[in-house]
């Protein structure tokens, strides 16, 4: 894959990170990644030790939940040395409605854009999780904020969104609770290639998903996938750019022609 001249210079900045790790013995913390910059920084842990990395001995990650999509990556100094989660710069703001009864229905979008308006840059926020939570009588959309520690302050400076008048505070990692929405895709495919599924998944050609492949924009459990008969496991996460966030869930049972009944569930 052919990178770009920001992407050459993101992957010489990982490069420098991973020498100073390695030759001041200190763990060195990235900003928010994405899955692109992610696999950007695999290859220059696989360019620096010649060898196939592992998480927890060469890297660690975190996204301040479990299957967070923006993460932080940590360069390990030597084999043996361990990061806790609780070392990663890493801090969560709720954003809330005051007035329960009179409020806008807050989206993903406005809470991004409120936060791009104090002139944080997208490196420095996580995932922004929107959680409709009952308050009396009424639901709210309650915005979780995961922000690089230092941006804590600024977030924490927000007093309205849109036309909403909110309230902030910064809230533990272990009092966030998180439980995913799914849309359930059902149907058959000839094989458990990664093509054929993301196919059945996006409802698209062969040839459309061959391209999508080809081109870098399918990561298979947080790896660029560029391999387009690749063989998927149940449990495998697939990612797609533009398309979303999937879990081969299972095959449920092979029809008389040979075909395999699978579920794909998809992140709303």
């Amino acid at each position: 894959m052919r990178l770009t001249k920001e992407e050459q210079i993101l992957l010489q900045h990982f490069n420098d990170m991973i020498q100073t790790a390695y030759q001041r013995s200190i763990p060195v913390f990235s900003h928010f990644c994405s899955l692109t910059e992610l696999e950007l920084a695999y290859r220059a842990l696989e360019a620096f030790y010649g060898v196939m990395i592992q998480k927890g001995v060469q890297y660690e990650l975190y996204g301040g939940y479990p299957d967070a999509e923006r993460q932080i990556i940590c360069f390990l100094p030597e084999n043996g040395y361990s990061v806790q989660n609780s070392a990663f710069p890493v801090s969560c703001v709720q954003i809330a409605p005051v007035n329960k009864r009179f409020c806008d229905t807050l989206t993903h979008r406005d809470f991004l854009g409120t936060i791009m308006n104090l002139g944080i840059t997208r490196d420095q926020i996580g995932d922004i999780l929107v959680k409709k939570e009952k308050q009396g009588n009424n639901q709210v959309c309650v915005g979780y904020v995961f922000c690089k520690a230092d941006k804590t302050d600024l977030l924490l400076s927000i007093t309205r969104m849109k036309h909403t008048t909110v309230t902030t505070k910064e809230v533990a990692m272990e009092q966030i609770s998180w439980e995913p929405e799914w849309e359930d895709i059902i149907g058959s495919v000839s094989s458990f290639r990664i093509d054929v599924i993301i196919a059945l998944a996006i409802r698209a050609s062969r040839s459309q998903v061959l391209e999508l492949i080809q081109s870098g924009n399918v990561f298979l459990n947080g790896r660029c996938c560029t391999e387009n008969a690749k063989k998927l496991n149940e449990g495998d996460i697939f990612s797609i750019r533009g398309y979303g966030k999937f879990l081969f869930e299972k095959a449920n049972a092979i029809s008389k022609k040979g075909r395999y009944h699978i579920t794909v569930k998809k992140y709303i």
